[in-house]
This record gives C-alpha cells, structure tokens and sequence, in this order.
C-alpha cells in the first residue's frame, strides 16, 4: 500500500496546502491569475508589489530572458497603488477558497509609522498575512548603487539596514495581528542578520527575494546600445532564474543556520522542477517562492511538479514537507572540516580520441599527447583537480583514490 504524504506546511496559525507560493510580480497583478494559480493547485500567491504613496518610478514593464544563459531581467516595471491592491485583494478572497493570499507592500514617504498605517488597511481588508517588501533593488538601492542620493530607505537599502530594519518590522507586528512576513534582500551581505533581526522584532516568516541587481552582457562593438526593446538605456536590472539557484541556496542555508530550527523561512531562486525545490527545503526553505518561472511558463505546471513530490517523497519514505527540510544544511561543511584524498586522473584509451580539450589546461602539467593521438597522464604530476574529467565530452577519463 503506498504510503500517504502531507504536502501541506504551517505558518503561524495559516496552512498552506503544500510550500509553493507564487512570488509578488508581473504574474499576480490581476483577478485572472490569481484564479490560474488557485485552480492548478499553488499553496499561495505574493500580489505583486504596492506601494504607498504612488511609486516615485513607475514606468511600462521592460523585460528581457536570455534563454542561453538562462537569465530573466527587469529593469522598468508597473507597481500596484495601495488602492489598486487592496481592491485585487478584496477580489482575490472570493475566488480563491484554497490558496492563502498576501498583500506585498513597501511605504515609501519619509516616516516609519506609514508603515504600520499601511499595513492595518490590508488587514481590515482581509489580508491573511502582510509580505513586507524589505528586498526590491530597483528602489533607493538602486539610486544609491549608482550614485544619486536618496533620503528614503525602501526596498533592498531598509531590508539590509540592520539598525532600521527591526524597528519598522516592531511597528508593523504591533499594529496587526496577522502574520508578517518580512521578504528581505542578499544585497550587502547581511541577509542572515537581517532575518534574525525581522524574527526577533515579532516577524512570523522571513525569505529572501534571490535576486541581484547587476549589468546584463552588452555588445562591445556598440556598447552605448541598449540589450532593452524600446528602452533608450543600459541600466542596472534585477537579475532572477534558474543562473541564479547556487546563490539562492546560500540565502536560504545562511538564514536557517543563523535562525535555528524554529522559525519559518521561505526561499527563493531558480526553482524550475522538482531537484531545484527539494534543494531549497534541504538547505532549511519551509516554503518556496517562485515567480520567474511563473512569468516563463504560467501555472499549469504546478500540477505536473506537485505529482513528483509526492512520488518522490513515497519513494523517500517522507511523510512531510519537514523530514527533509535541513538534510543538506547538516551536511555542508566548513572548509576547515574538508576531507581531501589522494588520487589521480586515468584515461581509458579505448574511449579517447585525443579530441585535445584536456590538452591545455592552464594549471596542469600532468597531461601529454605524444604525437597528438593519445592523451597520457602522469599519475606523479596528476593533483587530482578533476577539471579533465569535467572537460571530457566521451567519458574517457576517471579518478583513481590511492
């Protein structure tokens, strides 16, 4: 008989039918995607960002996905109004009985208790829970990374702003009573602090947005030309999807080492598929956002992800979301730790064809080819790197453990 799993996870007093939520963005501005991501089955749904008062930047949506390095960019987007997102959220309750809804608001005015303010208007609106937007770069961060001057903290520049930061999340958690989830940005560094900070100040969850503000690949040959349709400029842009899941993994491993078992995390970054899901849950994610794969591909995959996971955790032998979450986190080690063994790399002659692309790595001296029709390795030479293995396309090369 196969074993039956719970996919459902629980924050606070709200459960989530299972850990993945759309994350606040293009993908949850309107009443019809919110439906989309409720009938294929998403546990809930991030609206996407308002702001209050109305956005001091607020431009048509400019997107690029560069489908080879697997890079999405933003870099001038529409937000919400808070009128605009309170109405969406009055509308969202009534077509989505199964999947929790969270409001994602940033105050933008020049005091602190805008926020509180704020948030009450959502939670007499119904809100089931408040997403604090402590991690949007293209605000003051932005302005500040490229040298403008900002009196305002918003966004990336207060969710990394450690003296700041758990005095406004105090205000908000004072003024409600539902949860705060406080969406805070790898920017600076600070990340685990930051949460610890959020966790400590009465946030329910805390999570990391993934995302980077960076410089896209330009043409050198006409570098004042823009990579952007129907954008003038090159601009710093905020960098998400699957490129980015090796630091996204780190985000979520730092704040759950720092945090300890107890609090709820939400990860984020370059979740695709089922390995890239399970990853974020080992290394300590409750649950998931994802939103550029959302922007990619839509909703209906949800089902088709959620049908794997519980195969996956029958065949595991998990029966919640929570048996497996930290395995990985318990075991990544510290450089000091390592384990390193000798060894050496061997070529299988029958399978090389002295194809040359482990020919000339630049570190190594253990690799001949007399004659140019055999590669040999100098076991005494050999520091056991395995860049040649990695660089083999034939699989004619392994490593040997004295």
């Amino acid at each position: 008989m196969t074993q039956a799993v719970d996919l459902s996870v629980k924050m606070g007093n709200l459960t989530l039918r299972n850990p993945f939520i759309v994350g606040a963005g293009p993908t949850m501005k309107n009443l019809e995607q919110i439906r989309k991501a409720e009938d294929n089955g998403w546990g809930g749904a991030s609206i996407k960002l308002a702001i209050d008062p109305a956005p001091y930047i607020n431009l048509p949506p400019r997107y690029r996905w560069l489908r080879r390095q697997k890079i999405h960019i933003f870099t001038a987007e529409t937000r919400l109004t808070a009128d605009q997102s309170l109405k969406l959220l009055e509308q969202a309750r009534k077509v989505a009985k199964e999947m929790v809804i969270f409001p994602t608001i940033t105050y933008d005015g020049e005091e602190h208790e805008g926020w509180a303010v704020l948030a009450k208007r959502f939670e007499d609106a119904g809100a089931q829970a408040i997403e604090l937007n402590m991690c949007c770069p293209n605000m003051s961060f932005n302005l500040t990374t490229t040298g403008e001057p900002s009196t305002k903290a918003t966004g990336a520049t207060l969710g990394s702003d450690l003296k700041q930061l758990p005095g406004v999340v105090k205000l908000i958690v004072d003024a409600v009573n539902i949860p705060i989830i406080v969406k805070l940005t790898p920017e600076g560094g600070k990340i685990a602090q930051a949460a610890y900070a959020s966790i400590q100040a009465g946030a329910a969850a805390v999570g990391s947005t993934a995302n980077r503000l960076g410089i896209p690949d330009i043409d050198i040959y006409e570098p004042m030309k823009s990579i952007y349709r129907l954008q003038d400029q090159i601009t710093l842009g905020c960098l998400s999807g699957p490129w980015i899941r090796p630091l996204a993994l780190r985000d979520t491993y730092e704040m759950r080492y720092y945090l300890g078992k107890e609090p709820f995390v939400i990860g984020s970054g370059g979740v695709t598929d089922l390995q890239s899901a399970v990853r974020q849950i080992m290394v300590g994610a409750d649950a998931i956002w994802i939103c550029t794969e959302t922007i990619i591909r839509g909703f209906d995959w949800m089902p088709s992800l959620l049908e794997e996971l519980e195969k996956y955790m029958q065949e595991m032998g998990y029966r919640k979301i929570g048996d497996f979450r930290d395995l990985l986190l318990k075991n990544i080690a510290s450089a000091a730790e390592l384990r390193i063994h000798e060894g050496y790399a061997v070529v299988e002659k029958e399978r090389c064809n002295a194809c040359g692309l482990c020919w000339n790595i630049g570190h190594c001296s253990a690799i001949t080819h007399p004659g140019d029709t055999t590669t040999v390795i100098d076991p005494d030479e050999c520091t056991g790197c395995s860049t040649c293995i990695d660089l083999c396309v034939r699989g004619a090369i392994t490593m040997v453990k004295k």
